[in-house]
């Protein structure tokens, strides 16, 4: 486990952010960051039927469901805005 990674999430979570792995995704729209790979995945998606194949890399189900893959991740309730994602460089690097 990554230690930078860690306290990322951990101040993340005092702003209100949920630890991905610990809570049930709701049947609403989230907002997501996920940490994958050494990239940061950001985004949002209907949390409990996220769009595309779980098995296809790249898809928006494959990176909120493949929690083995995931270093951290936190979500949060999203009022607005668009279903979609894009990566980036890890932002404590």
């Amino acid at each position: 486990m990554d230690y930078k990674a860690t306290l990322w999430r951990k101040a993340l979570e005092r702003r209100g952010w949920k630890r991905i792995d610990k809570y049930r995704l709701p049947n609403e729209l989230i907002e997501f960051h996920i940490i994958q790979k050494g990239r940061l995945y950001s985004g949002r998606c209907i949390g409990a039927h996220p769009i595309g194949d779980s098995t296809q890399p790249g898809s928006i189900a494959f990176v909120v469901t493949r929690r083995d893959l995931m270093a951290e991740g936190v979500w949060r309730l999203s009022r607005d805005g668009e279903i979609g994602m894009n990566s980036r460089e890890l932002p404590y690097q």
